[in-house]
């Protein structure tokens, strides 16, 4: 046998004891012995029973003889043994409690409460995903509690994953969350100013009885007995990128988010160049989905990733197999790169860009229906020549190196925050939702209210101006107390006029503001 099937057998067998499962025969013979204990114990307390039913036979004896002193000596034996006999079916008794507990809960599929707590962590995770799809980006509020709330979605799913699991970390977890939840609650209401005791025990009253089940739960400490497994991958010089499998599905789903939001930045990286005149196009700064919304992510981008690791990745490493020159596999590979590339460009905009709303390339020179140009054909077969080439196989081997339970984590995270994005952004309000209305609403209320504030600033301006004509009739007064009131009345109508050029503005900005995020 080879030293390298040797070594992968060494790996398989240190893998198999340190893949964090608890011992599930281990808890069951635990409650046999536990079991056994208790039989033992029972046994002792039969005989404590008997003795103490003989030392009071005794002392019945000795009192109908009428000594005073061996009655009054059997009395404390019977207690004595009596004492005995009570602390020995207690014991018994706690012996045969907890082999009852170690049986009852080492069946992993009863997770009883937790079961619950699991599908509300579920449901919620869900409904905050529709709640965003129904929700357009241009009049979603940012604050706190938006937040908070999406930061334990998050952490809810990671919560669903340590459940399915059985990992002893769920326990602590979900004590965090719900401290979370209360923490924010309360704050909430310290800002709104509506900090009241009942409002406050009726939303954090769930939270407070989850924090006191898991700490103190007998079910939960029994359950959730694995560790997070200690395996550390297998990232040798030999190392192979293996598309088969959890790891391989686990890893694309990362690249798509991820990616889908770098692709974004580096749109606006490329929009840059264009305004510096570096390269040819057109620069749009009123384009709120590139400039104002930094994390809206771009599937395209994301879809280009897997298709290098599934198509583009593979065929080159092939093509270095079967080609003998040593240039000539990264001259098709690019080639073939750019035109799968610039094929996933055209027909994202024939599904999102048919009437060349987000881009259009019209103007530039070798552009096909104003959708793809060569110039960008060339950028998208560099970019992704650098990721099937180097980028790509390196982040393969880094991910090999972590912990597999770890990774699983940080692919939860991803998705449940990628879930959050492209909720909110890539997908549109269902057609009963009228976003635009409910921006321009938005926008109405708003104006209202800058034209309320112009109105006191008119009336406060005519205040002025008729203090300024008394202080300018009042000749009796001293020449310096109107010269003051003059002057102060002057710096007021300069405030004044600074303050209504930023209120129009403000309204302008409001009128056409729907207008222009469109």
């Amino acid at each position: 046998m080879a030293q390298t099937d040797i070594d992968a057998a060494e790996r398989a067998v240190d893998r198999a004891f340190t893949t964090g499962r608890g011992d599930r025969a281990a808890v069951t013979r635990q409650a046999k012995a536990d079991a056994e204990k208790a039989v033992e114990m029972a046994d002792v307390a039969i005989e404590s029973d008997e003795a103490a039913d003989e030392a009071a036979r005794i002392s019945v004896i000795a009192s109908g003889m009428g000594d005073r002193e061996k009655a009054r000596a059997a009395r404390a034996r019977e207690r004595a043994a009596r004492r005995k006999a009570k602390e020995d079916h207690a014991s018994a008794t706690k012996s045969a409690r907890k082999a009852y507990e170690a049986i009852k809960f080492s069946d992993p599929t009863k997770l009883g409460f937790m079961r619950f707590v699991q599908i509300t962590f579920l449901v919620h995770i869900v409904a905050t995903l529709l709640l965003l799809v129904m929700t357009s980006r241009d009049t979603i509020v940012y604050n706190s509690a938006t937040y908070i709330d999406w930061i334990i979605v998050i952490l809810e799913g990671v919560a669903f994953y340590f459940f399915w699991n059985r990992y002893k970390l769920a326990r602590p977890l979900v004590i965090t969350i719900a401290a979370i939840a209360i923490v924010g609650n309360i704050a909430s209401g310290i800002i709104s100013n509506r900090l009241i005791f009942v409002d406050q025990l009726w939303r954090n009253a769930y939270y407070v009885f989850l924090i006191l089940y898991f700490t103190f739960s007998k079910r939960v400490k029994s359950v959730l007995i694995n560790d997070l497994s200690q395996d550390k991958g297998n990232a040798d010089e030999n190392f192979v990128i293996d598309r088969t499998g959890w790891p391989f599905i686990r890893n694309l789903i990362i690249y798509f988010v991820v990616f889908s939001v770098l692709g974004h930045w580096m749109e606006a990286a490329f929009c840059q160049l264009i305004r510096l005149g570096i390269v040819a196009g057109e620069f749009h700064p009123e384009n709120t989905m590139l400039w104002r919304d930094w994390f809206y992510p771009y599937p395209m981008h994301g879809t280009a990733v897997i298709l290098i690791a599934l198509i583009l990745n593979p065929l080159f490493e092939l093509l270095k197999k079967k080609l003998k020159s040593k240039f000539a596999p990264y001259v098709v590979s690019f080639v073939i790169n750019g035109l799968v590339c610039t094929l996933i460009e055209f027909c994202g905009g024939l599904m999102f860009n048919a009437h060349l709303e987000n881009w259009d390339y019209s103007n530039m020179p070798f552009n096909f229906m104003g959708q793809v140009c060569l110039q960008n054909a060339v950028g998208f077969a560099i970019a992704s020549s650098v990721i099937a080439w180097w980028l790509y196989p390196a982040m393969e081997r880094m991910i090999a190196r972590v912990r597999p339970a770890t990774m699983n984590i940080v692919c939860v995270v991803v998705a449940i925050a990628g879930g959050i994005l492209f909720s909110l952004y890539a997908i549109s309000p269902p057609a009963g939702i009228d976003a635009n209305a409910i921006n321009e609403q938005a926008n109405d209320t708003k104006r209202q209210q800058l034209e309320s504030i112009a109105t006191v600033e008119e009336i406060t301006r005519e205040s002025n101006q008729a203090l300024s004509d008394r202080a300018g009739e009042a000749t009796d007064a001293p020449q310096s107390l109107r010269d003051s009131i003059k002057e102060r009345t002057q710096r007021i109508d300069q405030e004044l006029e600074q303050i209504d050029g930023e209120l129009q503005a403000q309204i302008l900005t409001v009128s056409g503001g729907t207008a222009k995020d469109n």
